[in-house]
């Protein structure tokens, strides 16, 4: 009896076992030893922003006309003689020169997974300091084997790369022109 009983009990077993599915999923199988790259919408990844720009531009402008107009008239009581002599000098010169450089971390989720296997990446960060509000947004597509193993990746090795940085509050506005000098600005 004791051997039909287990015979029972061991048969319910392998059939219990037979009917439970696996605990392994191909679909969302992350090792514990690989690459935790993003990959997934949703998934969050730090850009490493180092951005430097600088552009000099400059002219120079000589121009120069002269014209002679000369009329003389003659005759026996008096020597008449009348001239016009006009020139037009001009000269100009101009330079401009402007630099940038911006340096930040800000990290970003995965918004959207194209057909290619590119990532579209976005994200803001706002900084409150002393009243004054800083926000830097970013946006760009990533390439998935672009991304480092720590899931960082350089501004510079996105595609279609929108970074902005903005501001608002005291320190700010002291960086604008005043309303007569914005005036100045627009009339000459």
């Amino acid at each position: 009896m004791k051997t039909i009983v287990n015979v029972v009990l061991l048969l319910l077993l392998i059939q219990n076992t037979a009917l439970a599915g696996s605990l392994y999923s191909e679909s969302s199988y992350k090792s514990l030893t690989g690459d935790h790259r993003s990959y997934k919408v949703g998934d969050l990844l730090t850009v490493m922003i180092y951005e430097v720009a600088s552009a000099t531009t400059s002219t120079q402008t000589d121009t120069k006309k002269s014209s002679d107009v000369g009329i003389s008239a003659f005759d026996k009581i008096s020597n008449l003689g009348a001239g016009l002599d006009i020139s037009n000098d001009f000269g100009g010169s101009g330079s401009s020169k402007q630099a940038g450089k911006l340096v930040a971390t800000v990290s970003v989720s995965v918004s959207e997974k194209l057909n290619n296997g590119e990532l579209i990446v976005e994200g803001e960060q706002y900084i409150d300091f002393n009243n004054d509000t800083q926000k830097i947004s970013v946006y760009g597509r990533v390439r998935p084997q672009d991304i480092a193993s720590d899931n960082t990746i350089l501004s510079s090795r996105m595609a279609d790369a929108e970074i902005e940085f903005s501001g608002e509050g005291l320190i700010s506005s002291r960086g604008k022109p005043g309303i007569i000098t914005r005036i100045f600005n627009w009339l000459f």
